[in-house]
């Protein structure tokens, strides 16, 4: 696979590039430090993939990201950011990954299989049978058959016909409902036939959480927890119709004992939160009253 990276940092440039060899995947064949360079080389070069720097001086890692889908022969884009609030502008422009800075060598190695299961799918093996596979994508099984289960979750788009690959930091929640079992991301849903267990099984450990017969949750997703009853709680995601999920008693108890693991970290401290409805600003967690810090979703 051959790549550009466009990086106004000449040693994050050079670090990245050092990571991606490493991966034996991908040849960079060349560097830019703004975004008009960038465009005269992608135009000229054509590689198969762009990592763009969001934050470029002057004209922007998203203006230039619109300008290159605009090619004759776009290339596929990954992001890298020091800013994990850009991502909903990644994913808009149709972004294969974001890299949150400093960069982390398993996540660049992660963007790299993205990349080369959109750029050479049958060769990653995602779609390269239609035994096992429901809803027109690989069931788990066939994933971990394929080796798949420990990286990408293929969904499919219905509206634009087009098979999407989710990392496990992309998924908010999964819901079963109306005999489909539904994917949220932060921006997007999708419907899918996997069953519940199976997506819980691949998902794994925290930050998910099954708070429900029908729902699991990305804890790094959650935006307020409410309390109406004993052991009765709502959980409100932050996803883009803010989505709400009533909790079971069981898994009311569960979300309790994650959440209770967190107290005497101060309310006022740095970070990003989660809380629980009626804590005021300034108190200390306690065990009726929590507000826990989170990384945003789509982050490690």
């Amino acid at each position: 696979m051959r790549a550009i990276i466009i990086e106004d940092e000449p040693l994050a440039a050079q670090y990245l590039a050092e990571l991606l060899d490493e991966t034996c995947q991908v040849e960079v064949v060349g560097l830019a430090a703004e975004s008009e360079a960038g465009l005269r080389l992608c135009a000229e070069l054509r590689p198969d993939a762009v990592f763009v720097d969001i934050n470029l001086p002057g004209k922007d890692g998203v203006s230039l990201a619109t300008q290159l889908t605009m090619l004759p022969q776009p290339p596929r884009l990954v992001f890298t950011t020091g800013n994990a609030n850009r991502a909903t502008d990644a994913f808009r422009l149709k972004a294969v990954d974001y890299l949150l800075k400093p960069l982390d060598p398993e996540q660049v190695t992660e963007a790299v299989n993205r990349l080369l299961a959109y750029l050479r799918p049958f060769e990653a093996g995602s779609f390269s049978s239609s035994r096992g596979q429901a809803n027109g994508v690989p069931t788990p099984d066939k994933m971990r058959s394929t080796g798949m289960a420990n990286e990408l979750l293929p969904v499919k788009d219905a509206d634009r016909d087009q098979i999407r690959l989710l990392a496990r930091r992309e998924v908010a929640a999964v819901l079963r409902r109306d005999r489909r079992t539904w994917v949220h991301t932060v921006m997007e849903e999708f419907a899918t036939y996997y069953p519940l267990a199976d997506l819980m099984e691949w998902l794994g450990r925290a930050p998910f959480i099954q708070i429900g017969r029908h729902a699991i949750v990305n804890l790094q997703a959650v935006e307020l927890v409410t309390h109406y009853g004993d052991r009765l709680c709502r959980v409100r995601l932050r996803d883009r119709v803010g989505t709400e999920i009533t909790a079971s008693r069981t898994g009311a108890v569960r979300l309790a004992v994650v959440l209770k693991t967190k107290r005497c970290i101060p309310m006022n401290s740095p970070g990003n939160f989660f809380e629980v409805a009626g804590v005021k600003p300034g108190n200390t967690v306690n065990d009726d009253a929590l507000r826990v810090p989170i990384t945003p979703i789509g982050t490690k």
